[in-house]
């Protein structure tokens, strides 16, 4: 897993907590704070091995906090309303638990594995920082551009 982080240095100035104003410009999703971490999700165009779903992130504090992908929950639900553990797609084992330095910010996008279509996908992003409750986040499939295409 490389996690784009994307140092203050570069950008000329500190993350503002609760801005959710991420270099480079958010692509929106859905926004929640967890413990010291401002998080936007928002899910992309399915892969072949099932749902991709992109991160960005800037720790609030200004102290380093954890960031753990293979901490968070991930569930997926399919046309008939079964639901299923989703794993991020991992060949080389990089998903693990890194430290984001105060006030800086990061981005990432991981492929979870699905065995079929999951119209709908949902995150715990409290376990992103190991925190309780859960803050449950869902999102459903991907728009389908109809026509032609760029």
């Amino acid at each position: 897993m490389r996690i784009a982080l994307v140092s203050c240095a570069l950008v000329g100035c500190a993350y503002r907590p609760g801005s959710f104003s991420f270099p480079p410009p958010s692509s929106g999703g859905q926004q929640v704070t967890v413990g010291c971490l401002d998080v936007a999700i928002h899910r992309r165009a399915d892969g072949a091995l099932g749902p991709v779903l992109g991160f960005q992130f800037a720790n609030r504090c200004d102290r380093p906090v954890i960031v753990d992908f293979a901490a968070m929950v991930v569930t997926g639900r399919d046309a008939q309303g079964g639901e299923l553990a989703l794993r991020p797609y991992d060949p080389h084992r990089e998903v693990r638990p890194l430290l984001l330095d105060g006030r800086n910010v990061g981005a990432e996008a991981l492929l979870y594995v699905a065995d079929r279509a999951v119209p709908q996908v949902c995150v715990d992003a409290a376990g992103l920082v190991h925190a309780a409750p859960p803050s449950w986040q869902c999102f459903g499939s991907p728009a389908v551009r109809i026509g032609r295409q760029p």
